[in-house]
């Protein structure tokens, strides 16, 4: 366990490091903060959406939030449109160059991850994900609900 530990702690650190995101941002030819990137691809993937549901999922602040969609408003990547049911409300959705953009920043990540895995067979890359797979999921099973599997096979 401690080995796993040890290299969740380092793929944490590694995929969250400024220095590779500028790397996948210089590439793309982005002139956006890695904060913008990450509420731009929230909102294109999950839109359109209420801002107080992309602050809560995203966990920013509302003040942060607001600042970030306006900024991506201004250049035309999210607009705000009318929430059906509510005349005063309104969602934000990625625009037709929003969601261009996103297509452009995820094909770099992959070329990216490809020419860092460019070693591995296609053996071990459907390994992995295999794997990668079953943590996530097994790392999103509530802790009660996992002690009880471990009860009743155990």
């Amino acid at each position: 366990m401690q080995r796993l530990l040890g290299a969740l702690v380092d793929l944490h650190r590694i995929t969250g490091s400024p220095k590779v995101a500028k790397s996948g941002t210089a590439r793309t030819a982005l002139d956006m903060s890695d904060v913008a990137a990450t509420v731009l691809r929230h909102i294109a993937a999950n839109g359109p959406l209420r801002p107080a549901a992309a602050s809560d999922r995203l966990h920013m602040l509302p003040s942060a939030l607001s600042r970030q969609l306006n900024n991506l408003e201004d250049d035309g990547l999210v607009e705000r449109v009318p929430s059906p049911g509510d005349k005063r409300g309104s969602l934000v959705r990625a625009t037709r160059r929003g969601r261009a953009l996103v297509r452009r920043i995820e094909q770099t990540e992959q070329q990216l991850l490809g020419e860092q895995l460019d070693d591995w067979s296609d053996t071990e890359l459907r390994r992995l994900v295999g794997l990668m797979d079953r943590l996530v999921h097994d790392l999103r099973t509530p802790v009660a609900v996992a002690e009880e599997r471990t009860r009743r096979t155990g």
